[in-house]
C-alpha cells in the first residue's frame, strides 16, 4: 500500500495554521455567492451575466484544488491513487470548458437557455473522469471494506436508485421531446446516481475514520450537483428556467464543496 500511495514531500504538507484560513475562505465564498442570488431582485439586469461568469470561476477553484492534489501525490497514471487525482483534475477541467461554453452561448450567441447544446457534451463528459477517479480511489482502499459496511452502502445506493427510477426518470420519459434531449434528460440522473454510488461505497470504507470527512464533502457536492441537474431539467421542461435562478446557485455551492473536499484530503493525508 505504501508503494502505491507514496509519501508527499514535507514541504507540501498542509500545516495546521493554514487550514482555518482555507475553511474561512471557503465559507466566505459560499456566503458571498449565496447573497448574490438572494438579493438579485435589486439588480435583475445583472444577475444573468453574473450567473454566467460565476460558475466557471467556482469550478476553476475546484480545478485548482485538484491540481494541488496532483502536485502533492504525484503525476502518474501507472498507480491508481495518483491516477485518481489526475482524473479529478481532468473532470473539473472539463467542467470549466462546459461552463465557459455555456457562457459563450449567453454572451456571444445570445442564447439564454442553451439546452441541449455542446455545453452538455462537456457537462456529461466531465462525469466520466470523476467516476474513474472515484473508482481508482475505491479500488486502492477496497481491502478495508467489511461485509457489514458493504451491505449498508449497497442498501443506501439501492434506495437512491429506486427513488430515481420511480420519481425522476418516468416524468422524463413521458415528455414528448427530441431524441437528443431525451438522452440528456435520462443521462444526467444516471450519471449523478453513479457518482453518488461510488462515493457512498468509498465512504463506507472510511466511516468514522479521519479520511471520511473529505468524502462527506465530496458526497454533499455530488448531491447538490444532482439536485441542481434535476431542478434544471424540470424548469426547462416547464419553461420556468432563467439565468440566475436558485438552481444555478446549487451548482456554485457544489463546485466550492468539491474544492473543499480535495483540500480536506490533502490536509488529512
Amino acid at each position: 500500500m505504501k508503494s502505491e500511495l507514496g509519501t508527499p514531500p514535507l514541504r507540501d504538507r498542509v500545516t495546521p495554521l493554514r487550514w482555518p484560513v482555507a475553511y474561512g475562505a471557503w465559507a466566505l465564498a459560499e456566503i458571498c455567492v449565496t447573497l448574490v442570488f438572494v438579493f438579485q431582485g435589486y439588480y435583475p439586469a445583472l444577475i444573468g451575466p453574473v450567473s454566467n461568469v460565476l460558475p466557471a470561476a467556482c469550478v476553476g477553484v475546484a480545478f485548482y484544488s485538484s491540481l494541488q492534489s496532483v502536485r502533492r501525490y504525484g503525476f502518474s497514471i501507472a498507480k491508481k491513487f495518483q491516477a485518481a487525482w489526475l482524473m479529478f483534475a481532468l473532470g473539473t477541467g472539463i467542467w470549466i470548458i462546459a461552463e465557459t461554453t455555456w457562457a459563450l452561448y449567453y454572451f456571444v450567441l445570445n442564447v439564454p437557455v442553451p439546452y441541449p447544446s455542446i455545453a452538455d457534451v462537456f457537462y456529461m463528459g466531465g462525469y466520466l473522469p470523476m467516476l474513474l477517479g472515484l473508482a481508482f480511489y475505491l479500488d486502492v482502499f477496497a481491502p478495508g471494506m467489511t461485509r457489514r459496511r458493504l451491505i449498508a452502502a449497497l442498501s443506501v445506493i439501492s434506495l437512491a436508485a429506486v427513488a430515481i427510477v420511480a420519481f425522476v426518470i418516468p416524468p422524463e420519459l413521458s415528455m414528448s421531446e427530441p431524441l437528443i434531449q431525451r438522452i440528456t434528460d435520462i443521462g444526467y440522473p444516471i450519471l449523478d446516481l453513479s457518482l453518488l454510488a461510488i462515493t457512498v461505497l468509498s465512504l463506507a470504507i472510511f466511516f468514522r475514520a479521519s479520511l471520511s470527512r473529505w468524502l462527506l464533502f465530496f458526497g454533499a457536492a455530488a448531491i447538490l450537483y444532482a439536485v441542481a441537474d434535476e431542478l434544471f431539467l424540470y424548469q426547462v421542461a416547464a419553461g420556468t428556467y432563467y439565468n440566475g435562478s436558485f438552481d444555478d446557485l446549487l451548482y456554485l455551492l457544489g463546485y466550492l464543496l468539491f474544492a473543499l473536499a480535495f483540500y480536506e484530503h490533502r490536509r488529512k493525508f
